[in-house]
């Protein structure tokens, strides 16, 4: 074969001082270790970002121990508060939630959130979130559905007399 050297293809390596035909696609051990090595910095700190955003639930599960508070007598017409639905009202310095969960019957619930007493609002029927970090209720029951309030809302005693419910 006197002389003649054989045509150069990918299985071929490239003779030495030959340009290579593109970039280096070489996947080892080494490749592996930098690509863990980049992404540690993120694997530790995902922990205490997680905790920073209040992504975290607590250590212990909620109670559902309820409370009963008492708050100024107040009347509210019933016919305010469709079935399904809750709705705000002031009782002297206090805010009360009222909600009517099924047909006739009514709940009323303090508006302070269990968490850090924040108000809490009425978001869509019967679903009601605090503005300070988010804890949400179910109105039907009182009872905390989302972290971080530790506990159900407290009682608020109502009662219902022809179309008119005596709050506190």
């Amino acid at each position: 074969m006197g002389g003649m050297s054989e045509p150069f293809s990918a299985a071929t390596p490239a003779p030495i001082g030959a340009a290579a035909s593109g970039p280096a696609t070489r996947v080892g051990p080494c490749t592996q270790r930098r690509a863990v090595l980049a992404a540690l910095p993120g694997i530790i700190l995902l922990p205490g970002i997680a905790s920073a955003c209040g992504m975290t639930e607590p250590a212990q599960p909620p109670s559902t121990v309820q409370q009963t508070t008492t708050v100024p007598a107040t009347t509210v017409s019933a016919a305010e508060i469709p079935v399904g639905t809750a709705k705000q009202f002031k009782a002297g310095d206090s805010t009360v939630i009222v909600a009517q969960p099924a047909e006739g019957e009514f709940v009323a619930y303090s508006a302070r959130c269990t968490h850090q007493g924040g108000v809490v609002q009425v978001i869509e029927g019967m679903t009601l979130r605090c503005p300070l970090h988010g804890a949400e209720y179910d109105a039907t029951d009182g009872r905390n559905t989302l972290a971080p309030a530790p506990r159900p809302l407290d009682v608020v005693p109502v009662s219902e007399s022809g179309g008119q419910l005596t709050l506190g």
